[in-house]
């Protein structure tokens, strides 16, 4: 239906880390990961980040190599390429899903959400995010009503795209 990561899904983690990746997500990590070999299983990028976050998120290694190309026209010496190259470079892993549908989740990953037998996994469309089940929910806020661009956080978001014809202008 979609190439990108939709839905929520709360999975098992068995023992051993393992942890089943939604059917409809293995088809996205599939296609975003064409030069893989034959006969081998999709690769992902999981990046486990820092303290500034509190999900792990996944994504396909082309949108990991497109991320790594938009830091690479970054300069040197910019604090936010400092920041990207730490979180997706250094806390991050490139992991492969299973012949079981499976990835083994990082004790890193697992230490930081403080996972035990579950973990929920959110789709959000070119990534998708691992959190331990509950927490995260409860403690989703909106942001502030900015109306120099029209947000309103009592609104149904699916107002702000208008029609395809609306969008084909832009």
């Amino acid at each position: 239906m979609f190439d990108v990561f939709i839905g929520r899904h709360e999975n098992k983690i068995d023992a051993k880390g393992r942890m089943s990746i939604p059917a409809e997500f293995r088809k996205v990590l599939d296609k975003g990961d064409p030069e893989r070999d034959v006969g081998t299983y999709p690769r992902l990028l999981l990046v486990v980040g820092d303290e500034r976050t509190d999900y792990v998120e996944g994504m396909t290694v082309e949108r990991g190599a497109n991320l790594r190309r938009q830091i690479r026209r970054m300069d040197v010496a910019d604090p936010r390429r400092l920041d990207l190259e730490e979180v997706l470079y250094e806390l991050s892993v490139q992991i492969s899903v299973d012949e079981t549908g499976r990835i083994v989740v990082p004790p890193a990953a697992r230490e930081k959400l403080g996972l035990g037998d579950k973990a929920m996994i959110v789709g959000r469309g070119e990534t998708f995010q691992v959190w331990e089940p509950g927490t995260r929910l409860a403690k989703k806020t909106r942001p502030a009503a900015v109306p120099e661009i029209g947000y309103e956080p009592t609104k149904d978001p699916m107002s702000y795209l208008g029609s395809e014809e609306d969008w084909d202008r832009r």
